[in-house]
């Protein structure tokens, strides 16, 4: 159905007056049930609409005017999740515009006074307007956040945005998950996140982007689960983040960044307790970077209560395509695992050296620890490698001289 079609159907069940609820007779016969379940059926509040990719519907403005005509409103207001992802936007204006949209009958002046402010979407939790990459900071009205009161999650992904953030998204202080992978944010990140904006998130997803600093506002996030900042170009992370503050922090993704120095903030986050609500640091992605040294006595093992304030609960670290063991002296072996002290005594007694065929630690079961790709560990590797040779070189030329050796031994035929 077109997209008119739906929203006609969702705005008549909104309007419509609902039905009385079924009879507990049970003198009702099974057709008189069925036909009340599917009456009941048809007239199920829509709560959930999805547009996505229906660019062609959208044309020729590109804008979202096309829901928001007046007689739509009430199906609007009912939303809780939407979806306009991969629609061909080149703006969100018009949304603003709620306070001037009025439901149809609603024509006397008392009902308009009621109707004036209220906002398009009160209801909406999740939005979804991601792969639109004509959207840009400019393509948001100045009042969109008025229009979202009750806005938990928006994506954002594959869209415009940016240098920085725009103020309209920064101003929804009710969001629990944003989404803004791949859009064109660049330089520092705004520093006011976690002090005066977004004090409820959950989930922070920004990679793809170019930025190269964050503000330590982040590590006072306590209600954190997951931050992604993959693929940016950080340099370092502030000592604050992630802090103690980020007691729910179970997940950090900071690969394929250029980080030199192992992010002190992540020793520090299980040092503040939650009590049971609290959430151990669980995995730790720092793959794709160019840190050349681990942090010593923060390995061991969580203890029951799981407040050592170490990464002691960690269930997966990725450490791979680092510089570990850069100025180790190669020619040396002992040189490369203990002089240079390339892993902390620690983390070796914890995880054990690497698989020098996959580069894993597997000394702890159920743990997954990546350190291939290191100068360290590709040393191991290769001298794995040509000890291997060596000896099949070894044991083939073994076997050659036996084989020989009992040609040697074989009687000479009589007739010779």
């Amino acid at each position: 159905r077109k997209i008119p079609e739906i929203l006609a159907d969702a705005t008549s069940r909104a309007s419509r007056v609902p039905l009385a609820p079924p009879s507990n007779d049970c003198n009702n016969d099974d057709a008189e049930t069925k036909t009340n379940a599917k009456n009941d059926e048809s007239n199920t509040i829509i709560t959930e609409l999805s547009f996505a990719r229906r660019a062609p519907e959208f044309l020729p403005s590109k804008t979202v005017s096309l829901l928001l005509q007046p007689h739509f409103l009430p199906a609007l207001r009912n939303l809780l999740r939407l979806s306009l992802y991969d629609c061909g936007l080149e703006t969100l204006a018009g949304i603003e515009s709620g306070g001037q949209i009025h439901d149809i009958g609603g024509t006397d002046s008392e009902n308009d006074n009621t109707n004036k402010n209220e906002p398009i979407f009160p209801n909406l939790q999740q939005l979804d307007i991601g792969r639109n990459p004509q959207i840009t900071n400019a393509s948001l009205p100045s009042t969109f956040s008025a229009q979202f009161p009750s806005l938990l999650e928006v994506w954002c992904d594959d869209c415009s945005f940016g240098p920085q953030i725009p103020e309209e998204l920064l101003n929804i202080h009710t969001l629990h998950v944003v989404r803004m992978t791949k859009n064109k944010l660049r330089n520092s990140l705004n520093t006011d996140i976690g002090i005066k904006y977004w004090l409820d998130l959950r989930v922070l997803a920004l990679d793809g982007n170019q930025l190269t600093e964050i503000g330590e506002g982040i590590g006072l996030l306590e209600h954190l689960e997951v931050l992604h900042l993959r693929q940016n170009e950080l340099r370092e992370i502030p000592e604050k983040v992630p802090s103690g503050r980020n007691g729910r922090l179970r997940m950090v993704s900071l690969s394929s960044n250029r980080l030199e120095k192992f992010p002190v903030g992540l020793t520090e986050v299980n040092k503040i307790g939650f009590g049971e609500s609290a959430i151990s640091l669980r995995e730790v992605y720092l793959n794709g970077n160019k840190i050349q040294k681990l942090p010593s006595g923060v390995w061991e093992e969580s203890n029951e209560d799981g407040m050592n304030g170490w990464l002691g609960s960690i269930k997966k670290l990725n450490l791979a395509h680092n510089a570990i063991g850069a100025e180790a002296n190669e020619n040396d072996e002992a040189n490369v695992i203990d002089k240079a002290n390339v892993l902390p005594k620690d983390f070796l007694e914890r995880f054990g050296m690497p698989n020098p065929a996959t580069g894993e630690c597997n000394k702890a079961e159920g743990i997954i620890v990546r350190l291939e790709g290191n100068p360290f560990a590709e040393f191991l590797k290769k001298k794995w490698i040509d000890d291997k040779r060596k000896n099949e070189l070894e044991e083939e030329e073994v076997k050659r001289k036996k084989e020989s050796e009992a040609e040697d031994e074989e009687p000479m035929d009589i007739d010779e």
